[in-house]
C-alpha cells in the first residue's frame, strides 16, 4: 500500500508547509491552484486570491515554498462563514469523498476548538487570525493535493508535533506557545506533542487541524517502507537563521504481520491471596486501562501453589499499575520489561441489522493486516446482549443472524 509519513517532530507543522511538501512529492500544482483560486467565489469580502509555488533552498537542501496572497476586506469572520465556504468549495471542485471529508473535518475541528476555548457556541464564535482567507485556502489546497496524489487517510501517518516555545502575541492577548486553539486541537485529536526546539510558534492551528484530519496513525519511528520520494515544505516564518522545513516521506509499505508497537509487561508472584482478591484486582486493572490481565497458576518455593499476575500496559503507565498491584495484593515487588508486539490494525463501524422484524444498530469490530481482507468481523457483545433482551432471542441466535447479514 502507498504510504506517507509526515515528520513534524522538529519542524512543527502549518498549512502552507503541508501544502508545499505535498507539491514537492508530486502533487498536481495546477489542481491546487484551481482549488485555491476558487475560494473568493464562496467567501464574502475576498475579491481575489493568488497562489504561487517556487523552489527554495534551506541550508543547501532543495525544498518548495508556497505563497498565498489575497485582496480581503475582512479582518475577522464568523466561524460558520468559513465552514460554509469550505463545504461549498469542495462541492464545486468535485473532490473525492476522502478529500472532501479531510477538508470538512479540518475546518470543523478548528471551529470546535475555537468554540471550546472561548466558551461560545460554534454558531456565535468569531475567528480572528483563523478568519483570514489563507485558512480556507490552505485547507482546500491540501485536500486538492491529496486528491491528485491518490492519498487517503489510511495511507498517512504522522510523528509527534514540535510546537515551539516562548510567547505569542495574538488578537486576544499574549500567550505561551502553542496558541490556545492549537493546544485545544491537540487535546481533542490526541496527537502527542513536544515543546521546542526553538522559541516561537512551530505548530499553527490550521496545520494541526489538517494533520489530525488527514492522519490515521501516529508513529515514534519510521515504519518499514520502500522509499520513493522525499518532500520538503518551507514555512513562511523564520526561526533563528532559517525557516522551518517540514519533511514528507512517500513510499510503499512493506508487508508485515501488522503494526509494531512497544508495550510493558508487569508481573508478580503471590501465594497468599484469595481467589476473590485476584478477581477484584483483575477487574480493577482492566477498568483503569490495562491492555490485558492474566493469572497463571504455578508452583512456587517450598512447593506452594502460586499465582502469577501478568499485566499488559501501554508505555508510561507502568508505575500506576505496579502501585495498584502492590497496594491491593500486598506483594513486595513487581517486575516489568518493555516488549515489542505486532498488532493488527483495528476499526469499528456502526451497521443496521434486521432482527425479529426490527432494525437495530450494532457496532462491528474489525481487524486486518496491511493490504489484506479483514481478519475478523466481530459484533460488539454488549449490543448483542441488548438485542437479546429486547427480542427474547438467545445471544447465540442474535449473533448468528448478525453474521449472516454481514456476509
Amino acid at each position: 500500500m502507498k504510504l506517507v509519513v509526515i515528520d513534524c517532530s522538529v519542524s512543527g507543522v502549518s498549512g502552507d508547509m503541508l501544502l508545499a511538501a505535498l507539491l514537492d512529492i508530486g502533487a498536481d500544482e495546477e489542481a491546487v491552484k484551481r482549488a485555491i483560486e476558487c475560494v473568493p467565489k464562496f467567501l464574502k469580502g475576498c475579491k481575489k486570491i493568488t497562489f504561487t509555488s517556487e523552489e527554495a533552498y534551506v541550508d543547501e537542501i532543495k525544498a518548495r515554498r508556497v505563497k498565498i496572497t489575497a485582496e480581503d476586506a475582512a479582518n475577522s469572520r464568523p466561524a460558520t462563514v468559513l465552514l460554509d465556504a469550505v463545504k461549498r468549495c469542495v462541492s464545486d471542485l468535485n473532490f473525492s469523498n476522502n478529500a472532501a471529508n479531510i477538508a470538512i473535518n479540518a475546518i470543523e475541528l478548528l471551529v470546535r476548538a475555537e468554540s471550546n476555548v472561548h466558551g461560545e457556541s460554534p454558531e456565535s464564535v468569531h475567528l480572528h487570525e483563523l478568519g483570514m482567507v489563507d485558512t480556507v485556502a490552505d485547507i482546500v489546497g491540501v485536500a486538492a493535493a491529496l486528491d491528485s496524489l491518490g492519498l487517503s487517510k489510511e495511507m498517512i501517518m504522522t510523528t509527534r508535533v514540535a510546537v515551539g516555545g516562548g510567547v505569542l502575541k495574538l488578537s486576544h492577548g499574549v500567550f505561551p506557545a502553542p496558541a490556545p486553539v492549537t493546544l485545544e486541537i491537540l487535546k481533542i485529536s490526541g496527537i502527542p506533542f513536544i515543546g521546542g526546539p526553538v522559541e516561537g510558534e512551530l505548530a499553527t492551528p490550521t496545520g494541526v487541524a489538517l494533520l489530525a484530519s488527514m492522519s490515521s496513525r501516529i508513529v515514534d519511528t519510521y515504519p518499514s517502507m520502500i522509499l520513493e520520494r522525499v518532500g520538503y515544505g518551507v514555512g513562511s516564518i523564520i526561526h533563528g537563521r532559517s525557516p522551518s522545513v517540514l519533511r514528507l516521506l512517500l513510499g510503499q509499505e512493506q508487508e508485515t504481520c501488522g503494526n509494531v508497537e512497544e508495550i510493558a509487561v508487569l508481573e508478580t508472584n503471590v501465594d497468599d491471596v484469595t481467589g476473590e482478591s485476584l478477581a477484584y484486582i483483575v477487574d480493577k486493572l482492566l477498568s483503569e486501562g490495562a491492555l490485558d490481565v492474566s493469572i497463571i497458576q504455578a508452583i512456587g518455593k517450598k512447593g506452594r501453589p502460586t499465582s502469577i499476575l501478568s499485566v499488559l500496559s501501554k508505555k508510561g503507565h507502568e508505575a500506576k499499575f505496579a502501585s495498584m498491584m502492590m497496594q491491593e495484593l500486598g506483594t513486595l515487588g513487581v517486575r516489568f520489561l518493555t516488549v515489542r508486539r505486532f498488532v493488527a490494525a483495528r476499526g469499528e463501524s456502526l451497521v443496521d441489522v434486521n432482527i425479529a422484524g426490527r432494525i437495530f444498530k450494532i457496532r462491528i469490530k474489525k481487524s486486518f493486516l496491511p493490504g489484506r481482507e479483514p481478519l475478523t468481523l466481530k459484533p460488539e457483545f454488549e449490543d448483542l446482549r441488548m438485542i437479546a433482551r429486547e427480542t427474547g432471542l438467545s445471544i447465540r441466535e442474535v449473533e448468528n443472524i448478525v453474521k449472516k447479514q454481514l456476509n
